[in-house]
């Protein structure tokens, strides 16, 4: 008796955490290097249990812009663009399945939106931003 007590209890530890891995692993499919429609590269980390992203390379983008010259902060419009971090405070809702509460920066036209990513497959994420009452999809995928 006592046995099977024991055993049931090291089964049922074992799927607890079990279940937690899977929850960690489901958040970090956006972790990597992705490609978004104006040809900025960036990189997605993970860092105190939320989400980053930096630039990583411009090739084609916005005319062979390098620095930050739309930024409304005018002391730092002749800041690099690589390197610099464009997505924040990504969190990911287990139960949505989404990473929310984030926000990006765009430097085409230095505005900052607020971000959530609907879902993550292998090759593509799908990122909603917005701002007010106004909000784009678009697909972003994977280097």
């Amino acid at each position: 008796m006592k046995k099977t007590i024991t055993t049931s209890v090291v089964i049922l530890l074992f799927l607890v955490l079990s279940s937690f891995k899977t929850i960690d692993e489901s958040s970090n499919k956006i972790i990597g290097k992705w490609i978004l429609p104006d040809n900025i590269k960036i990189e997605i980390f993970k860092k105190n249990n939320k989400f980053y992203g930096k630039i990583i390379a411009l090739t084609g983008f916005n005319d062979g812009q390098t620095k930050d010259i739309k930024n409304p902060d005018k002391s730092k419009r002749n800041d690099d663009l690589i390197g610099k971090i464009i997505i924040s405070d990504l969190e990911y809702d287990s139960n949505e399945k989404q990473w929310i509460n984030g926000t990006i920066y765009a430097p085409q036209r230095g505005l900052e939106l607020n971000l959530k990513i609907n879902y993550a497959k292998e090759n593509e994420l799908e990122a909603e931003a917005s701002k007010l009452f106004f909000w784009k999809s678009i697909i972003w995928t994977k280097l």
